[in-house]
């Protein structure tokens, strides 16, 4: 293998559109920040603007550099995207996401022409059927194809009709730090007693989050009398489903049970705040925030989609999608079992530990760049 191979020549650049706070962003913000700290050059190059999430690699000094594109076909932003290869001048580059796939190819052909790689994160619930002949056709130029799960493999195999072997690399988090005075705090916030069973959710509102289903469950869950809050952290946008969402709120008269809190930075507190976490989506590849909150302590329900049941199945209490009553009897069982809390926390916790961490996930992907580059020596 030549020195383009070897650890210490090893320089990782990681695209994206925009670090904004979703899963896959939190996800490459891990990945940045361990590459960072092995001292493995890295530069996360966002296509778009730079996203709420880019403070948390500033604050580690990690470099990340917006092109501001913010329209279609920005021929521009490929130029801008040469230039900043050519001055980094990757080994790697790693993409996350399809809508940087036609500009870094054609970015990386005027600059240097690194190995492109290319990692899934999700099952591709809606909008991708008409991008699927340019996605393939781009796909052409990709040297290696990884997934956060079998599932997700699966899917993006037969979307780009990808051929070569498929690497699965499952995500992994950093242990989430709790605390009583930020469990006080968020509470307080909230005006929710000790009492008070506070289910916490944590996405950006989408069709494929299921967050109308969550609502459903939650007006079942007030008509048996349980007290509870439901805190759903997400950014809130202006499209039809957010607006309905709210109106759903509005129409179930939940509004005493319900909140919808916005983005949020400051996730380790409304974890400590929650007695347990709720994920009601319809479609994931492997949830971040599921880890997040199994390495908080937090006991789980989550809808059996995904990679979620292959991933942490035995230590999550799973049940089907889109069955809003399904969902509340599995809520009000985690509400009032407190022993299955505390089974299901316990265990939950160690497993993540163990298997998810994030040293282990960029120890995969490490292992991954280097075989690419060792197939192009």
């Amino acid at each position: 293998m030549n020195s383009r191979g070897d650890r210490k020549a090893l320089r990782v650049a990681l695209v994206l559109s925009e670090l904004r706070p979703g899963g896959m962003e939190r996800l490459v913000v891990h990945l940045a920040t361990e590459l960072h700290n092995r001292k493995i050059p890295v530069q996360v190059i966002c296509l778009q603007g730079l996203g709420e999430l880019a403070y948390l690699l500033a604050e580690k000094n990690v470099p990340v550099l917006s092109l501001e594109s913010h329209g279609s076909k920005d021929f521009s932003a490929i130029l801008r995207l040469r230039k900043e290869l050519k001055k980094f001048q990757p080994s790697v580059i790693n993409m996350h996401d399809y809508a940087s796939l036609p500009y870094v190819s054609l970015g990386n052909l005027l600059s240097g022409r690194s190995p492109l790689l290319f990692t899934a994160h999700g099952l591709l619930y809606e909008g991708f059927a008409s991008l699927q002949k340019r996605n393939r056709f781009f796909s052409f130029f990709l040297k290696g194809l990884s997934a956060v799960s079998e599932k997700v493999s699966v899917r993006h195999r037969e979307y780009l009709d990808w051929k070569k072997p498929i690497q699965v690399i499952a995500n992994g988090v950093p242990e989430v730090a709790v605390s009583a005075e930020k469990r006080k705090f968020v509470r307080d916030e909230l005006d929710c007693t000790d009492s008070t069973h506070l289910f916490l959710a944590v996405g950006n509102p989408r069709p494929e989050k299921g967050f109308e289903d969550l609502l459903a469950a939650a007006s079942k869950l007030r008509d048996k009398g349980l007290d509870f809050l439901v805190a759903i952290a997400g950014t809130l946008t202006e499209n039809d489903y957010c607006r309905n969402l709210q109106q759903q709120l509005v129409d179930l008269k939940l509004e005493q049970h319900c909140r919808f809190l916005g983005f949020r930075d400051d996730t380790a507190a409304l974890y400590s705040a929650a007695d347990s976490f709720v994920l009601s989506s319809r479609s994931e590849g492997l949830p971040m925030v599921i880890l997040e909150a199994m390495t908080a302590g937090l006991p789980v329900v989550a809808t059996a989609v995904g990679g979620i049941p292959d991933a942490v199945g035995d230590h999550v209490l799973l049940v089907d999608a889109e069955k809003p009553d399904d969902l509340a009897d599995a809520m009000q069982r985690i509400a009032e079992d407190e022993i299955m809390r505390k089974d299901l926390a316990e265990k939950g916790k160690f497993f993540v530990k163990q298997n998810f961490g994030v040293e282990r996930m960029v120890d995969q992907y490490l292992e991954w760049y280097k075989a690419v580059l060792s197939a192009e020596c």
